[in-house]
């Protein structure tokens, strides 16, 4: 049964963040919000409210909460977990939304694992097993597939692709930059406060948005981005590994770009042309693979989201 339940926590999860992206989409679009001001009021915000549970709901948590402020060396990494992961990717793969739409910016983000396995390789100086290696044809010829049609189209401009590579490179720091930091402290008091410090970082340079101009849609809108796209699809995420094996886990997290194609269609009415469609199919394909129970050990990410962490690592104490 608890199988299940994390299960259903990591596809609810994936869903949301998917949805974050889907209701950002129009914010960008008509330019009523920059890339830095969706990430500053998601992590900034979303980090309040974060600790606000913790310390609400988790009383004798409060000391720990706390007692990171304590260790200049686990600030530091915070800081750094904080700034150059999460805010650096969020904002980059918003502006690789603006530049296209949530669900091709997805899954440029979703090639995280496959650029981590080329460095490896490059690294260790070793050739990926024959699984992997079809793993990466599927995921190039998709990401081919996606590019040169949406070029074409129209439907992605250049910037779209860098920005996306970029988020995909970010997701690389925030999941290997925790993870020393798993061994002492809770995940949500990581998370909570790397962030607020991200989402303070997205201050600068950046105003503030007058939220008394927006209209009640855009407000809820943005709640939703906020509250359940970010604090519930984080806790959901965070229970779920407590729960789940780093291969279900990895396959539930597929359901974030398959819901942003979904909802994009059935929401904001995106017409994914046959070839993108195609090439967003063989990057999920190519994801399935690489993860597969049987495939070489390597060392990827398992999942495309802070604090991705081993169950061990994921106990809120």
């Amino acid at each position: 049964m608890s199988r299940l339940i994390g299960t259903l926590f990591g596809i609810m999860s994936a869903t949301l963040f998917g949805l974050g992206g889907i209701l950002s989409q129009p914010l960008l679009d008509s330019h009523t919000l920059t890339p830095q001001q969706i990430v500053l009021l998601r992590l900034l915000i979303g980090g309040i409210l974060l600790l606000l549970y913790r310390n609400l709901f988790f009383k004798q948590a409060r000391k720990n909460t706390k007692k990171i402020w304590t260790h200049w060396k686990v600030v530091t990494r915070i800081a750094i977990y904080g700034i150059a992961g999460l805010c650096t990717a969020q904002i980059a793969f918003f502006s690789s939304i603006s530049f296209s739409n949530a669900a091709v910016a997805t899954v440029f983000q979703s090639t995280s694992p496959f650029i981590l396995l080329v460095l490896t390789a490059l690294k260790s100086k070793r050739i990926p097993g024959p699984l992997a290696g079809l793993s990466l044809i599927s995921a190039l010829m998709g990401i081919g597939l996606i590019v040169e049609s949406g070029l074409k189209t129209g439907s992605i401009k250049p910037e779209a692709i860098v920005f996306g590579l970029i988020a995909a490179i970010g997701v690389i720091l925030y999941t290997d930059l925790p993870v020393p930091l798993l061994k002492q402290f809770a995940a949500i008091d990581v998370l909570g406060w790397a962030l607020v410090i991200g989402g303070a970082t997205a201050l600068l340079g950046t105003p503030l948005p007058n939220l008394s101009n927006f209209s009640k849609i855009q407000l809820l809108v943005i709640a939703i981005i906020v509250v359940l796209s970010t604090v519930v699809a984080y806790d959901l995420y965070l229970e779920s590994l407590k729960l789940i094996d780093g291969f279900l886990t990895t396959m539930t997290g597929l359901f974030e770009p398959i819901s942003s194609v979904f909802l994009g269609i059935l929401f904001l009415h995106q017409a994914l042309v046959p070839k993108i469609l195609l090439g967003i199919l063989l990057v999920i394909g190519a994801i399935i693979l690489l993860n597969l129970p049987s495939r070489t050990p390597a060392s990827i990410p398992t999942k495309i989201h802070p604090c991705a962490m081993t169950r061990d690592h994921s106990r809120i104490s």
